[in-house]
């Protein structure tokens, strides 16, 4: 038998398992309803998330294009500030809203379900409403003295005043979802700013370059904005009438802890990044960034899923159903690796070769891309684990782990970054990401007596 035909049959027992796998798979998602409806709603959610994300990467892309890697890492620089100040303006309430919407809406307590959606959104207006005016009045100072590029003034001050907007759709889109309709929050989340910002950005770029860019940006953050107001009164007008007062304390108490959670989860993103600024040129912070952006795309499933079962994970804890929602945690994130695999070799393989697509300058960050590729693999393996701690009212041991997660970035970034710049800021990245997810996996065998990882049957039965 020649090479041709040995190759043929190989390739034809490797389809074949292929076949048998995901055959099984529907076997199991058939004898568990939760699975069923989580798979439901993560092939809605998948559809928008891939049109989302292919959006967010044709923007990348697009303004990596249009202002080359320079001015493509002062824009990276000046929307990792204004995503700092928006999750500072939101003061930790993303996830609370979500989680109780979702507890409320269970048991049919509408008048609640309202209640703790208007207290949370007037608290996150007027302390986003501040931050956007501290960013949009400090730019100067920030861009000189922090960042030592003077260019980067005017696009963080325009950049900062989609602080409030962008804090707004978020809030509304984490409402939604706790109604169950992911429907409308990937809409607001994944798809409506990348694809305004699209619109706008081949004239605005060509006409004012970074600055033109940052104006596309805050139309976009503000016109999604007002479409999330509007859904949400429609999503939630059967319960307007008879509105009650929330206890301020009740949502509070969940959200203080989840507001330093998602602070220093916005830091494992965004610190890199920041800091690396303050140390190398711009362009190298333009390749940094666009590694970020491509290596997140791994990634996105687990941002589906976690939109879906965040609120099953919540109605599970509500009723007692801890091995339910063990249960459902091992099989999505067997469910997601199987299905993020691909993706991540074809990334890694071809990491110059990807990073090529943001332009020739980009090529550099070959190595960048594969080091972060690491990590994103590890969040994968491990599923939605930091959401199962948060919406089992674990916050506080979620924001221990997420500390010591940072403090560990914070000491690779200050150690590898000034001396091998954006491969040790890389490194940093992929460490305290990989060690998040698995302290987090150690945590919820600890607390609550669960196994959450897949067993290797599991990702290949």
């Amino acid at each position: 038998m020649n090479n041709s035909a040995i190759q043929r049959r190989r390739g034809r027992e490797v389809a074949s398992a292929m076949i048998q796998r995901i055959k099984n798979k529907a076997s199991i998602l058939r004898a568990d309803p939760h699975m069923q409806e989580v798979a439901r709603g993560t092939m809605l959610a998948f559809v928008l998330k891939v049109a989302g994300s292919g959006l967010a990467f044709g923007f990348n892309v697009a303004v990596a294009r249009l202002l080359g890697a320079e001015g493509a890492g002062l824009y990276f620089l000046a929307l990792s500030v204004t995503a700092i100040g928006s999750v500072i303006g939101r003061v930790g309430l993303d996830n609370s809203l979500l989680r109780f919407v979702a507890t409320h809406a269970t048991h049919g307590e509408w008048d609640k379900v309202q209640a703790v959606h208007a207290l949370g959104m007037r608290l996150a207006v007027i302390v986003s409403g501040a931050v956007s005016l501290i960013g949009f009045f400090a730019a100067g100072w920030m861009a000189e003295a922090l960042f030592h590029k003077p260019e980067l003034t005017e696009p963080l001050r325009w950049m900062s005043l989609s602080i409030l907007p962008f804090a707004i759709l978020n809030l509304q889109a984490q409402s939604l979802k706790g109604l169950k309709r992911i429907r409308d929050a990937m809409l607001l989340q994944s798809i409506g700013v990348p694809l305004i910002g699209l619109l706008l950005i081949w004239p605005l770029a060509n006409a004012a370059g970074v600055e033109g860019v940052s104006w596309g940006y805050l139309a976009a953050t503000t016109l999604v904005a007002l479409i999330g107001i509007w859904a949400w009164r429609n999503a939630a007008a059967g319960g307007a009438e008879g509105i009650s007062h929330y206890p301020f304390a009740d949502l509070w108490v969940s959200a203080k802890p989840l507001f330093i959670i998602s602070l220093m989860n916005t830091s494992l993103t965004w610190m890199p990044l920041l800091l690396l600024g303050m140390w190398v040129s711009a362009a190298e912070v333009g390749i940094f960034g666009a590694a970020t952006r491509l290596a997140l795309l791994v990634s996105f499933l687990l941002i589906t899923l976690n939109n879906v079962v965040a609120p099953k994970f919540a109605e599970f804890y509500a009723k007692g159903e801890l091995q339910a929602m063990a249960q459902l945690a091992r099989r999505s994130a067997a469910m997601l690796t199987l299905l993020v695999s691909p993706l991540f070799l074809l990334l890694f393989i071809y990491s110059e070769e990807t990073m090529g697509l943001f332009g020739p300058e980009f090529t550099a960050g070959g190595t960048i891309l594969a080091i972060l590729l690491g990590g994103q693999l590890v969040n994968v393996v491990t599923g939605s684990v930091s959401f199962l701690l948060m919406m089992s009212g674990n916050e506080k041991t979620m924001k221990i782990i997420t500390i010591a997660s940072v403090l560990l970035q914070l000491a690779l970034m200050l150690t590898l970054a000034p001396l091998i710049g954006g491969v040790g800021a890389a490194v940093a990245s992929a460490s305290a990401l990989a060690a998040k997810n698995l302290l987090s996996v150690y945590a919820v065998y600890r607390k609550l007596g669960l196994v959450t990882i897949p067993s290797v049957q599991m990702l290949f039965k």
